[in-house]
């Protein structure tokens, strides 16, 4: 008995330890890839699956994923960067170490020109693995008997996405019925914010609270000094604007231009933006070089510390924002059970694959309480410590709930978070000798516990309404 006990805990200890929060003194260059945060690539995770109790087939599955790696969405996050230290190197003011920080931007930026938000090949080859293991995973869902029906939301990237996605499919089944379209039509439930929690979501509690940890974790010093020969060129960065001004005289018009310039201290976000890049750069391997060592290590957990603050303050449960913000995708969540129904009563081997944005994905993940995303810390400085954006949504995220039956007729889901086994809010299934299966949950049950929490929201938007 004791033996068997032991054996037990040296299989489970393991995947304990695959979920051990990697802690600041803990940093290596062999887990710093985790602190780039939204930005952290998608891999396979290589993992296997517990069995399914007796008796239980796989039959239907419902998806939700992120868009694949991409490029920076907006033009000042590579060229402000840009601007700044061409302008110092123009100034003889950039030492070694900026030169070559200046060199690998200014790469950066040039196979960014014209791409800002596009799909990386990187994005393509992570949608296509998933839907591959898909089709390994679960043979009895995916065959040429099933129906795929797959939507995304009209963004180029998550449209590429899903196409690099169905193009797998198709490959691997050619005789798969595959229906997939992106339109306006899906908006509602795919990536359609209830307007009902704005107030909350950008409340000044939020943003102040926000404010203030950023300000606390954010230390851009080391870094200027060690880009700059002369600091004050950033921390007095001078910005030049010109305005026209034009007159009428005598039934004639007159112009002239006057130029004024104002200084202000940039090093904060010139820092930040070198590390939007710099967390990005899985979505660019295939250019042979990263930014890991622009950043220390204490920096590059600060810098993530941030990032995973702002993606839990719009979307997780906390008081800031009246615990109201994950209620926002409620409708993505009542379009899950929704169909789910509608596969149960057909019974046939069908999937229901939704591609869009972190967005939807991550508060979603929050209303559906999958793992630790329902924590709400007391204090944010806590936060870290069991809420951990590297573990929920990344680049290529997504989360399956797959449906299982047995001949009486009994519906088991398990989900899985990025291919994961993921825990859900209620108690895991006991077949009729008492045996315990982690990860297995009982579909009425759960349907229950997430239709009470859609009644709840309704309740509460109905007061929010009324006042």
């Amino acid at each position: 008995m004791k033996k068997s006990v032991i054996l037990s805990l040296a299989l489970l200890l393991p995947l304990a330890l695959c979920a051990e929060i990697t802690k600041k003194q803990d940093i290596n260059k062999d887990n710093l890839y985790k602190f780039r945060g939204s930005m952290t690539q998608y891999e396979d995770p290589g993992v296997t699956y517990s069995k399914a109790p007796k008796g239980f087939k796989p039959f239907y599955m419902s998806h939700y994923g992120r868009h694949g790696s991409r490029y920076l969405l907006n033009t000042p996050q590579y060229n402000d960067p840009l601007t700044m230290l061409q302008q110092a190197n123009d100034k003889g003011i950039l030492t070694d170490f900026g030169k070559d920080v200046l060199r690998r931007i200014e790469i950066m930026a040039k196979d960014a020109d014209g791409h800002l938000g596009d799909l990386t090949i990187v994005g393509q080859q992570q949608h296509r693995g998933i839907a591959r293991r898909m089709v390994r995973n679960y043979p009895e869902i995916f065959n040429k008997k099933t129906t795929i029906v797959a939507r995304s939301t009209t963004s180029h990237r998550v449209m590429a996405s899903m196409t690099a996605a169905m193009m797998e499919f198709s490959s691997i089944l050619p005789q798969m019925n595959i229906d997939y379209n992106c339109s306006d039509f899906d908006r509602g439930y795919m990536n359609s914010e209830d307007r009902a929690i704005n107030s909350a979501k950008n409340s000044r509690e939020r943003n102040a609270a926000v404010n203030a940890f950023n300000a606390k974790h954010n230390n851009p010093e080391r870094l200027m000094c060690a880009l700059f020969t002369d600091t004050t060129f950033i921390t007095r960065y001078v910005r030049t604007s010109s305005s026209s001004r034009a007159g009428t005289t005598g039934g004639s018009s007159s112009g002239s231009t006057s130029t004024s310039t104002s200084t202000s201290d940039r090093s904060n976000d010139l820092y930040t933006k070198i590390y939007d890049i710099a967390a990005n750069m899985g979505s660019h391997s295939y250019l042979g070089f990263d930014l890991d060592d622009v950043f220390t290590y204490d920096e590059w957990y600060d810098c993530w510390l941030q990032n995973n603050l702002y993606w839990y303050s719009v979307s997780g449960y906390n008081d800031l924002t009246q615990n109201l913000v994950p209620y926002g995708h409620a409708t993505l969540l009542q379009d899950f059970l929704d169909k789910a129904d509608i596969a149960i009563a057909n019974g046939t081997p069908s999937a229901n694959l939704r591609y869009g944005h972190d967005t939807a994905l991550y508060p979603l993940l929050c209303l559906m309480e999958v793992n630790d995303c329902g924590y709400a810390p007391k204090d944010i400085e806590d936060l870290a410590s069991k809420w951990v954006n590297y573990d929920i949504v990344h680049m290529g995220s997504n989360i399956q709930l797959i449906f299982f039956k047995d001949k009486n007729g009994t519906i088991l889901v398990r989900a899985l978070l990025d291919e994961k086994e993921a825990k859900l809010p209620v108690e895991c299934y006991k077949d009729a000798k008492g045996k315990e299966y982690p990860y297995f949950y009982e579909w009425d049950k759960l349907e229950k516990y997430y239709r009470d929490i859609l009644a709840k929201w309704d309740k509460i938007k109905a007061e929010l309404t009324a006042n």
